[in-house]
């Protein structure tokens, strides 16, 4: 039985592979996923308050539930209703397709998910399991285990679905059909949200709109305000105004349409009227199908081919010398909790323009941190990025606030004894109820 003072075994279940599973698996490792996890445990690795910490991670990649070690942590690996394994016949590829889709609507219990997970809570013992997310079905483990459960809030599905599309028509809906799949698959999941998020009794958030959506169906659970940590190197960029590529504007996305990169376009074919020379340069992962596809015609029918760069997946070192050289970074997206990159661009220090959306508001003091316009308006979207081009002051000003206030909320020591405080008192809470039982 471990005693008040001694350290403390935490399993994690989190919803991307570390880089210890990445090895294991034979997979590259991919940029811009889960790094906030990463960081955090390595932070956390020479903590006297911390014995071990256990990794879960759950796939359909995963075929066989599988334990190994790896740098003094235990990973365990469970199959989330795997797939068919790939070969390189087109047959055996389309059925595997298939099968992900029939999975994706079909009514799942997760029974023998949750049944590998219990498995590895047996093996690892754990004094308090931290689960990395709400959208996964790994919350629903509360229910059928005797060891408290501490939930981190990331996205809120249960609200994002409702924003999936953005600002994309139905006309061209049609032609999107793995992002029409993205809808129906958390749409579905949803559901299993809610329940975690009703059956749980300790939460850790970031926002005052994650913490709202917890009130809304959980009164009485505790709450523990809790930032996340960014990766070192952008604690450590400076950005100066007289290192920028004047009239050059940045954002990172993804080929999701909640992210408003078609009303950042729109904008920048408005601002380009007044700054001729105005750039736009896209970071992330932008496909040549669906979604992607729309908004590189966007680009090319409005006459902007030359202005708007799409760059790729891009590198932590790629993404600070994008932020170096930008004269305004742009988050445009219809619904967010905490959005790394935009906190990554407070702590480089560039002056920021974002949508009044989700936690937003938690990560931006208008008129002094950055500044707002309301999603979907690229109008607005627009006239902000033009102040900023115009006036240098704005410019400094926003700079110099929003990376004061991102390297105190978002200090590496505070983070982490936010976690280590939360983990404290979950385990007091919870030895003083079976001390009155």
């Amino acid at each position: 039985m471990r005693t008040k003072n001694s350290p403390i075994r935490v399993l994690w279940f989190v919803n991307t592979p570390f880089p210890a599973v990445n090895k294991r698996l034979g997979k590259k490792e991919s940029l811009g996923t889960g790094w906030w996890m990463k960081t955090t445990m390595n932070a956390m690795a020479n903590c006297e308050m911390i014995g071990k910490i256990g990794i879960v991670w759950a796939s359909n990649e995963i075929r066989e539930f599988e334990r190994f070690e790896e740098d003094n942590s235990i990973y365990y690996l469970v199959p989330d209703h795997p797939l068919p394994a790939r070969k390189k016949s087109k047959l055996s590829r389309v059925w595997s397709r298939l099968n992900g889709i029939i999975n994706m609507v079909k009514p799942y219990s997760y029974q023998k998910e949750l049944a590998y997970c219990v498995r590895a809570v047996r093996d690892f013992k754990p004094d308090l399991i931290h689960v990395w997310g709400t959208e996964n079905f790994y919350g629903l483990i509360s229910d059928i285990i005797d060891v408290p459960v501490l939930v981190k809030f990331q996205g809120l599905i249960s609200v994002i679905k409702d924003d999936v599309w953005g600002d994309v028509k139905w006309r061209h809906r049609f032609l999107m059909p793995n992002e029409a799949l993205y809808q129906i698959d958390i749409t579905k999941r949803s559901k299993n949200e809610i329940k975690i998020i009703k059956q749980n009794k300790y939460f850790e958030g970031r926002t005052l709109w994650d913490y709202s959506h917890l009130r809304e169906h959980n009164i009485s659970a505790q709450y523990y305000d809790v930032p996340e940590i960014m990766r070192p190197s952008f604690y450590e960029s400076r950005w100066s105004i007289d290192g920028v590529n004047r009239h050059s504007v940045y954002m990172t996305a993804r080929s999701m349409p909640a992210k408003g990169v078609p009303c950042l376009i729109k904008a920048i074919g408005i601002v380009r009227k007044y700054v001729p020379d105005v750039q736009l340069r896209i970071g992330g992962h932008i496909t040549d199908k669906g979604y992607g596809k729309y908004i590189r015609s966007m680009v090319s029918d409005m006459g902007l081919d030359d202005c708007v760069a799409f760059l790729g997946p891009v590198t932590e070192n790629e993404i600070i010398n994008e932020l170096l050289n930008a004269h305004v970074y742009v988050l445009s997206s219809y619904i967010e909790n905490s959005c790394n990159s935009l906190i990554e661009a407070e702590l480089v220090g560039v002056p920021c323009v974002a949508s009044y959306v989700g936690g937003i508001p938690s990560l931006i003091n208008d008129l002094k941190t950055g500044l707002f316009f309301q999603k979907g308006d690229s109008a607005a979207l627009a006239m902000a990025i033009r102040r900023i081009f115009d006036d240098d002051a704005l410019a400094l000003r926003l700079s110099e606030e929003a990376r004061k206030f991102s390297l105190e909320r978002f200090n590496g020591n505070r983070v982490i004894n936010g976690i280590l405080s939360a983990y404290r008192d979950i385990l007091d809470r919870e030895n003083h109820e079976r001390s009155v039982q």
